[in-house]
């Protein structure tokens, strides 16, 4: 069977995070015959290399490629893998991100149904603190057959997140990525969508970013003026680019917006720094390239406050440009209405900077009773461009819980039947008004203030709706459950709400079946299972278990299997540490149980402990 999709990971050192990927791409939701996934190893120092190859040794759509010295960076691992690849599309995934195993599944079919050169879907952004779109400017609606110009910041997401493309137009037109210490993804898809007629949206979750504070990455460790240096030489590249000029102008517009304005003048690194005139230069330098290639530096800007940098400093007024930046950057403004649209101002008086219009500011106007039903009401405080697309529910701090709700708007206001609430989890969310394709204003709780003498404390607040419960519950619980769960971590069993009886100890993998939740006497909540026992509902020791793609395994515990291809017993149902043996065909094993692992993949639990596949490409139950 032809290979749909190959997946390209570039792989050095990223023991810490690997398991995640390569399991995300095992669970995805599709035919493992049809996709490949290849991992490229760059001379890896720690474990990673040992971990994939296990993988591999297991699922045949896993191959390894070992370089024979370090390179120094992604590039030519991607390079090498893609020249391997047998797919008809190529998405690169680092080796500490994943894939989104039910989104990218049903992408990979859009793209391949509509034969798109191109492909761009959601990619999300992981932090401790919170889960965020990831350049929604590329992912705003579900569309087919749109060209790059149809696409306005097409150039502002040119890294691998959410994106797939034919390999043959990579091939064809000898494209690769160049060894760099930052910014080979801006050329290679700089050229590659110069490149591309087809391009196919949608909105489906394809990639996450891991953001996480212990993952650390090379671009990282690059300084911004280091940036600085290597995004003008970019620049340089792209005006010597033989590609059409419209596409070449957006190119353009992205590096001196993104790259040059908001990444280098605009940040707390340049108005620390003691050698501002060196970061003055680079952007004199760019000037000169432009005009020596027939470009003016001002028709690349459209931001108005870079724009008024900008004058700053074409009039060689540097401090009153570094006290621009410094005020906007630390946020020093002020809001107004005007005939009902929401101004932004700064503190100090700039002759060059009007305010600017905010496109919408949604302000909630409490619950209300009209026509025999009780609405939520937002009051739309927009601009003459504004145009409203959709509403939708979304839980605090985590954008891939979302749900979009039925609404009304009329007379500059957004009205919601309480029941489209009844849509809602458990967690707290906020409303988020979508808007103009790709704008996103989450409601406030109240108007904007600009008294003469006083600021108002809590102007920003967004609105939350928590969920009522005996008490407030931290979002670290569950407070709802609709189905099993897996226990993450060793946890144990109770008689009583308190949880001052133990009956057990469960171990890791162990999967639940709540039937209702219960709360002690200081509102903690607690799961209650089928014989009346409790555990813990903290989500750092249990997790939902999710039941798509389950077809594959074994998932009833047979008494006895018997192996049916090549694979390894483990003491771990991770599968990472050394085998304790290799099993053959024609093997059989005594089976006690079935456990699972973080991400829902059971494994089988031999009489002796041990851990074995539950794949039933490798073992098959042998029928009493």
């Amino acid at each position: 069977m032809k290979k749909i999709v190959s997946i390209i990971v570039p792989l050095y050192n990223k023991e810490d995070f690997l398991t995640s990927c390569i399991e995300s791409l095992i669970n995805l939701n599709i035919d493992h015959n049809e996709i490949e996934a290849i991992f490229v190893d760059d001379c890896s120092t720690d474990s990673s290399l040992q971990i994939v190859k296990k993988y591999a040794e297991q699922y045949a759509f896993i191959k390894v490629i070992q370089l024979e010295t370090n390179t120094g960076s992604p590039s030519t691992p991607r390079n090498v893998g893609i020249k391997e690849a047998t797919g008809k599309y190529i998405t690169l995934l680092d080796a500490d991100d994943w894939l989104d195993i039910e989104g990218f599944p049903k992408f990979i079919a859009k793209v391949n149904e509509d034969n798109a050169d191109f492909g761009l879907a959601a990619s999300f952004k992981h932090t401790n603190k919170s889960v965020t779109y990831h350049a929604k400017f590329t992912s705003y609606k579900d569309a087919s057959h749109m060209k790059p110009t149809d696409i306005e910041k097409i150039f502002r997401a040119v890294g691998p997140p959410g994106k797939v493309f034919k390999r043959e137009i990579v091939i064809n037109n000898q494209l690769e990525f160049e060894h760099m210490k930052f910014g080979e993804d801006k050329l290679f898809f700089t050229q590659l969508i110069s490149k591309v007629e087809n391009i196919t949206m949608s909105t489906l979750p394809m990639y996450h970013v891991n953001r996480l504070d212990e993952n650390l990455s090379l671009v990282q460790e690059t300084s911004v003026l280091d940036k600085g240096y290597i995004n003008k030489g970019i620049t340089e590249r792209i005006c010597e680019m033989d590609i059409p000029l419209s596409l070449k102008e957006m190119a353009l517009s992205r590096m001196i917006e993104v790259d040059f304005f908001r990444r280098l003048l605009h940040t707390k690194t340049f108005l620390k720094s003691d050698n501002k005139a060196e970061f003055f230069n680079v952007i004199s330098d760019v000037e000169a390239i432009l005009n020596n290639h027939g470009f003016n530096m001002q028709q690349f800007i459209n931001n108005k406050i870079f724009i008024t940098m900008y004058h700053l400093y074409k009039q060689q007024d540097k401090d009153a440009l570094i006290n621009f930046i410094s005020d906007v950057v630390h946020g020093r403004w002020h809001l107004f209405i005007e005939d009902g649209t929401v101004y932004k101002t700064l503190e100090r008086h700039y002759d060059s900077f009007k305010p600017i219009p905010i496109a919408c500011y949604p302000v909630y106007l409490g619950t209300q009773f009209i026509d025999g039903e009780m609405y939520d009401v937002i009051h739309m405080l927009t601009d003459d461009h504004f145009n409203i697309n959709s509403v939708n529910i979304v839980e605090v701090n985590n954008v891939t819980k979302s749900q979009f709700i039925d609404f009304e708007y009329r007379n500059d206001k957004v009205y919601i039947k309480q029941q489209a609430f009844t849509k809602v989890g458990s967690s707290d969310v906020n409303i988020r008004i979508n808007f103009n394709d790709i704008g996103t204003a989450i409601v406030y709780a109240s108007y904007p203030s600009n008294n003469a003498l006083y600021k108002m404390k809590r102007q920003s607040f967004k609105l939350e709706f928590t969920q009522k419960q005996k008490k407030a519950i931290q979002p670290k619980y569950f407070t709802q459950i609709s189905g099993p769960i897996i226990a993450t971590k060793k946890i144990k069993l109770y008689r009583d709400l308190e949880f001052n009886d133990a009956i057990d100890t469960l171990e890791p993998g162990a999967k639940l079946e709540p039937i209702s939740i219960q709360y002690s006497s200081n509102g903690t909540p607690r799961l209650v299972l089928e014989d009346g026992s409790l555990i813990t509902a903290n989500k750092k020791f249990v997790t939902l278990f999710d039941t798509n793609n389950l077809d594959k395994y074994i998932t009833t515990v047979p008494k006895q299997v018997k192996v049916i291809k090549a694979c390894k017993l483990y003491d771990t149902r991770s599968f990472t540490k050394e085998p304790i043996k290799k099993l053959n065909a024609g093997d059989t094993l005594k089976i006690n149980n079935i456990i699972y692992t973080n991400n829902s993949t059971p494994r089988l639990v031999t009489e002796d402990g041990h851990y074995v596949t539950a794949n039933k490409d490798f073992v098959d139950v042998i029928k009493s």
